[in-house]
Formats: structure tokens, C-alpha cells, sequence
């Protein structure tokens, strides 16, 4: 409840006069906070700037939600270009080959062409960037903030979702358990009805790189999966998700939250298992990596702010299904729940831990499916 809210059952006109000064008060107290006026100037700087150029994650609803930053500054132009990972990174290391600098911020999952150039100095530290109040606010955040970086540093490849992420799915129209564990995978009878999302960035490549840290699992798993079970790899993941839910390929790894979101919009009737053996949370393509370096630095800063702020989450969680790391943001998949209780058991493949693994994963696999 609001100060003025609060105000308002004071029923004597004296009182309720009183009330609106305290409140008033309490307003002008909450805006002065340290480092305002330094937020100030970033602001003002900005709008002469005028401009942002983002390049969001695929998809309409990414977009339509990141334009909305417009409506918050209307003074700084924002234009928002839906890439996957595997297609914007290529794409701007290329024009950085040429001198153009032409991109701001990247909302999406760190690829790993994103942590290679973050190495060489083309990625810029996000944390110092961070002024707003409830963003810096390590209580405000599920695990604190520093839990959602994904680079050790904790500087560079900030999140703000978080949810439990499967290894693998079956359809359980097709597939008659209630359970289904990694280990499983490898039975003869599931030869010929696996298909896999191509391990050259994404879920798959996270998958492949968790199994080939885990000791559980290793390399021979992989291979005895590649070999032996013989899963048809596609890089199509619209043909990945019609095969799983066709039930031509009953059991699917790396297909993508996205692609589940779409089919369910459309009506589209899923029985989805999810196949178990490891504790995983995953911050899908909610992260931010800022480029270094870039054209509107001001406007940058004012938009990270903006898209970590508690507005914001609130906006963007129901548009994408996903649950923000902030705390009393209201739940948007209660399917995809972690539990923050236990967050040190969960491993995410797509932090810095993981890097040497996911490359070395892809070749792996690569070298078996030649």
C-alpha cells in the first residue's frame, strides 16, 4: 500500500491533511536516496543521446515487451531487433571486424561467442552500470544478486530469471511412466525415437555439456547416446517440437521454452514429462551483455536499470511464462519452480563453470556424427 493510499482512511479533514503531508514527505524522502543525483545525470545524458538499439531474443513477444522501455522514456528512441544467440553474435563480430559498433545491449543467453569476446574486451562490466535502489539490493533477489551472474567475476552476464530446467522431455501420451531418469535413455527400446535440438549453441549444448562434467555420466554416456540410440538431429526446432508432440520422436532433448510457449498459445494439447536425474536451473534468454564498445552508453545504463527494475519484471513474466529472481514478482510458471531453499544443489549449465565443457561438448558430438 501506498503512503497517500494509507493517507486516505485518516477520516477527519484534519487528520486527512496531516496524513497528506506526512505522506508527502515520506514521497520526497524515498526519491532522495544516495547516488540520485548521479542517476539524474545519467537520465538527462541519455535523452540527448536519443537513441537505443537492443538486440532481444527471437520471438514477438520478446520485442513487443523490450519496446516498452518507450513508453518509460519516450525521449530516448528505442529500436529492437529479435535474434537467436547462434545468429546475432556471428553477425556482430563480423561488423566489430570492419570498425562498426553499431549495437548497445544484447538481451539474451551468453553464447559462447559472447564469453570469448567478453575476454578479449568487448563486453563492458554490467555491475557498475546497476544504481537503482531495488536493483542493488542483494534482499531483493532470490539468492542474492551476485548468484545471478554467470561469469565468476560476477561483472559481466547478469540474469534475472530463474527456473528448474529439465534434461530432456518425454511425452507421456506415447511413453506410459510417470517417471523417467537420464539413465534410462540409454535402453535399447528408445533407439530410433530420440530427437535432439543440433548441440552448436542452446539447451542442447548446455545438456551435452552437464553430462560431460557430471561423473555420473561423461563421455561414454554421450557416446553410447549418439551411437547406439541414434537420435535424429535437427536444427529446425519447430520440426523438433512437431516431432515430440506427433510422438514420431516421443523423447526430445534441447527443445527450447519457447518453442512449448508457442505450441500451447495455439491450443496445442502437451503431456509433457520431464526427464530427471539432475538438479538444473537455468536463466533461459533472460540475461543482459552490454558491448564495449557502444554508441549510446547513457542510454544503455538507464535501460539496464530499467529491465532489473520491479515494473519491469512485472511486465515482462506473464508475457514470457518464465519467473523472475525478484522477489514478490507473482509467479508466472509454477511448473518451473526452483527452490530457493536449496539453490546450492542446482548446477546451470550456461554459467562460466560450464564454458570449457560446452565447447568441448559440440566437438565431441560433432566427431560422432560425422
Amino acid at each position: 500500500m501506498t503512503p497517500y493510499r494509507a493517507a486516505r482512511r485518516v477520516v477527519t479533514r484534519t487528520g486527512l491533511g496531516l496524513a497528506l503531508l506526512s505522506a508527502g514527505a515520506m514521497t520526497a524522502a524515498a526519491a532522495d536516496w544516495p547516488g540520485k543525483a548521479e542517476w539524474d545525470k545519467v537520465v538527462a545524458a541519455a535523452k540527448k543521446e536519443g537513441r537505443l538499439v537492443v538486440a532481444g531474443p527471437s520471438g514477438r513477444a520478446w520485442r513487443d515487451a523490450l519496446m516498452n522501455f518507450q513508453k518509460d522514456y519516450p525521449e530516448i528512441k528505442i529500436s529492437v531487433t529479435p535474434f537467436a544467440g547462434r545468429d546475432f553474435w556471428p553477425k556482430a563480430l563480423k561488423e566489430r571486424e570492419v570498425g562498426k559498433h553499431l549495437w548497445d545491449v544484447r538481451v539474451g543467453g551468453a553464447t559462447t561467442q559472447a564469453w570469448r569476446l567478453s575476454s578479449q574486451g568487448g563486453i563492458a562490466p554490467v555491475s557498475p552500470m546497476l544504481m537503482l535502489p531495488e536493483v542493488t539490493n542483494e534482499k531483493n533477489w532470490h539468492g542474492g544478486f551476485a548468484h545471478m551472474y554467470t561469469d565468476k567475476g560476477k561483472k559481466f552476464f547478469p540474469t534475472f530469471c530463474i527456473y528448474s530446467s529439465a534434461f530432456a522431455y518425454y511425452n507421456k501420451d506415447f511413453i506410459k511412466q510417470d517417471t523417467f531418469e537420464v539413465k534410462e535413455m540409454l535402453d535399447p527400446k528408445w533407439k530410433g525415437k530420440i530427437s535432439m535440438a543440433e548441440p552448436s549453441e542452446g539447451s542442447a549444448t548446455v545438456t551435452m555439456a552437464m553430462l560431460m562434467k557430471d561423473p555420473r555420466y561423461g563421455k561414454k554416456f554421450i557416446r553410447t547416446l549418439i551411437e547406439d540410440q541414434k537420435p535424429v538431429i535437427t536444427k529446425n526446432r519447430r520440426q523438433l517440437m512437431g516431432w515430440f508432440v506427433s510422438g514420431k520422436y516421443p523423447i526430445s532433448i534441447g527443445i527450447p521454452s519457447s518453442s512449448i510457449r508457442r505450441f500451447k498459445k495455439r491450443g496445442v494439447k502437451l503431456n509433457m514429462g520431464e526427464i530427471s536425474g539432475m538438479k538444473r536451473w537455468s536463466p533461459g534468454v533472460c540475461g543482459a551483455q552490454v558491448l564495449e564498445p557502444r554508441p549510446h552508453p547513457n542510454a544503455t545504463t538507464v535501460f539496464v536499470n530499467w529491465l532489473f527494475s520491479r515494473k519491469t519484471q512485472e511486465m515482462i513474466m506473464p508475457i514470457i511464462g518464465l519467473n523472475s529472481r525478484m522477489k514478490g514478482v507473482p509467479i508466472a510458471n509454477k511448473g518451473r519452480l526452483v527452490d530457493y531453499s536449496k539453490l546450492g544443489e542446482y548446477k546451470s549449465g550456461q554459467t562460466e563453470e560450464y564454458r570449457s565443457y560446452q565447447a568441448e561438448a559440440k566437438k565431441f558430438v560433432k566427431s560422432l556424427t560425422r
